[in-house]
């Protein structure tokens, strides 16, 4: 059975890449990071290529900048690190056209995280990132888009990249899922994307992706560590490395898990995929449900909540905080009621830690400006500090474990 291939963008850490291997019927072709920590990682750990700037990818050799080293008969990838990764590359056959792009793409400029304020969305210098790759996905005609950003892309951008999907021809579904129901003792709500072709499998069987996700959302948030409230001493012992130069470059990896993805969602998206692409297909018409409610149309100025009036442009109310569920058929938007499994409130597991952010490996516990800030405002690790760590820094291989990754996932190989 051929696998499908994966196009890994923002690769990171290589969360996605993680789920590929999970999943067993992905693969992944090819990556594409530019942090320096990661881009090691993506090298001695996964021995994947690696095509640095997502701007260039799928570029005519002619137009890409390696060309200039090319012309001065040097290797690319020995005076860059980066393979490149042109249309030729696909048009002959050297890799495979992918079946599946996948991004993380930057949250900076819209994530709660950011303490700035200067929350700008998608146009950032960083969150805007995603107009390149969904420019690869236009050139490259991809079937499948999976996407992950913060919860606040809901109203930073979500509506432009459903309206440049539809452009493109995709049915687009999305949700915003928490890493409680997959196990996980924190929330880390985060909008997970996923666009198909009209000629998917799953399109064609009128099938719906988070459907996968909602069966494999089954976990109680204490499912593979204990709350702090239950056995705080096992929290500490696993979270406090006492001498943090004791773990080489610790910084980078929890700075790395930071701006991760939780692997367990990207599987359960990618099951529901392969579960399409590998069963026999009964064609059917992409359409709504009954749960899923009209919302808004495409309208030349954006989604309008009705029908464009055409005796007046007056009374056009145009959708722009976007909700938290939906899928987008033929230029129409329809949506239901939050799913509070894999959306939960902030108030509905009491005791959970404060997701790990990337910031939290800049921080050890001797400096008590964390415990002074309200409520989680201090972060994983003021929580950390009000269960009693008063020394040393957080163990990267336990902020590993919060999200879902094998023991030192993080740590180089060499």
């Amino acid at each position: 059975m051929n696998k499908l291939p994966l196009l890994e963008l923002c690769t990171g850490i290589g969360g996605f890449h993680l789920a590929a291997q999970q999943n067993g019927l992905i693969e992944t072709i090819c990556t594409a990071e530019i942090d320096p920590y990661n881009t090691k990682l993506i090298d001695r750990n996964f021995n994947l290529d690696n095509c640095g700037d997502v701007s260039e990818i799928g570029l005519p050799r002619a137009c890409h900048s390696h060309q200039a080293l090319i012309d001065e008969d040097k290797v690319p990838v020995e005076e860059t690190g980066f393979t490149s990764l042109c249309m030729e590359d696909f048009m002959e056959g050297i890799l495979p056209f992918p079946t599946i792009l996948s991004a993380g793409f930057p949250c900076q400029d819209v994530t709660p995280a950011n303490t700035k304020g200067n929350h700008i969305g998608i146009n950032g210098a960083r969150s805007g990132l995603v107009h390149d790759i969904l420019n690869i996905a236009e050139d490259l005609e991809v079937p499948y888009l999976v996407f992950e950003n913060s919860s606040n892309l809901l109203n930073r951008g979500l509506d432009v990249i459903l309206m440049e999907l539809n452009r493109l021809g995709y049915i687009v579904e999305w949700e915003v899922i928490a890493a409680t129901a997959f196990g996980y003792p924190h929330y880390r709500h985060r909008t997970y994307i996923v666009a198909y072709l009209p000629t998917t499998a799953v399109a064609r069987g009128n099938r719906r992706i988070f459907d996968t996700v909602r069966k494999q959302a089954n976990k109680q948030p204490n499912h593979f560590m204990p709350l702090p409230s239950e056995d705080p001493e096992y929290i500490l012992n696993a979270a406090v490395v006492k001498e943090p130069r004791s773990i080489k470059l610790r910084t980078k990896r929890i700075n790395g898990v930071g701006n991760a993805i939780v692997p367990a969602i990207a599987k359960a998206i990618f099951d529901a995929i392969t579960d399409a692409e590998f069963a026999p297909v009964k064609a059917k018409q992409p359409k709504s449900r009954k749960n899923e409610t009209y919302m808004a149309s495409k309208l030349a100025a954006g989604w309008g909540v009705s029908q464009l009036d055409i005796f007046s442009m007056n009374n056009l109310e145009l959708v722009t905080n976007m909700p938290s569920r939906g899928i987008l058929i033929g230029g129409n938007i329809y949506t239901g009621e939050p799913d509070r499994n894999l959306n939960p409130t902030k108030t509905t597991f009491p005791n959970l830690l404060s997701t790990c952010i990337a910031k939290d490996g800049n921080n050890n516990f001797t400096s008590g400006s964390r415990m002074s800030r309200p409520g989680k405002l201090g972060g994983l690790i003021g929580d950390l500090q009000r269960l009693g760590a008063t020394e040393g820094g957080l163990n990267p291989v336990f902020a590993e474990r919060m999200l879902g990754y094998p023991d030192n996932h993080t740590r180089l190989a060499y």
